[in-house]
């Protein structure tokens, strides 16, 4: 009996679709896989109907790009929120750690990815044109630049930085500062550093 016979179809087939996760290749793919199967069917069903549910519910926000459930997320729609400054972040999910700060009260813009010649993104594959168009329509007098410290995060914010300063000359254009880690994400910031590198900027 050979190893095809043996491996089960459907567990072929989820570790496939896994990988078509970005970032997952093959042992974060049987990571996943193998540990949801421990759980108990009940939960199993639990976490994909919890995921089903993410998948058909949520999509960009017109404005921002923020993951949402409506067309226009929650910050972009706060009349509360200071519109003229923009925390420009790579993920959505950096966008929700500088929230959980409680301190920002300016709105976003999610670039969805980063400047990485090696995989082919290009400033084209980015929300560029998008924030250039908030800056103007605006009036922005300041955009926070807050990708994440690492060699692609640095490129894609050396790129902006150059181009906001060329098209908007008067707009105040920061980085947040290294109170984190080189190589890190932002993502995984613990508040201390994260609130320090937003205090911190330059």
């Amino acid at each position: 009996m050979g190893f095809e016979e043996v491996f089960p179809r459907s567990l072929k087939e989820a570790l496939e679709g896994v990988m078509k996760i970005p970032t997952y290749g093959e042992r974060g793919a049987v990571r996943l896989v193998y540990n949801l199967l421990k759980l108990s069917p009940e939960e199993r069903i639990s976490v994909i109907e919890s995921l089903r549910k993410a998948a058909e519910s949520l999509r960009p926000c017109r404005e921002c790009f923020l993951l949402t459930e409506g067309d226009i997320c929650p910050v972009c729609s706060d009349p509360k929120r200071m519109k003229r400054f923009i925390c420009v972040v790579e993920e959505s999910q950096d966008a929700y750690t500088v929230e959980r700060l409680e301190r920002y009260r300016g709105v976003y813009h999610v670039l969805q990815g980063r400047i990485a010649p090696l995989e082919g993104v290009s400033p084209e594959d980015l929300t560029v044109d998008k924030l250039l168009e908030r800056i103007e329509r605006n009036r922005v007098k300041e955009v926070i630049i807050a990708t994440n410290p690492n060699a692609e995060g640095e490129a894609t914010a050396n790129y902006l930085i150059r181009l906001i300063r060329d098209r908007f000359p008067k707009v105040k254009v920061s980085r947040v500062s290294y109170g984190l880690q080189f190589g890190s994400l932002i993502e995984f910031a613990d508040e201390v550093s994260l609130e320090k590198s937003f205090e911190n900027r330059k």
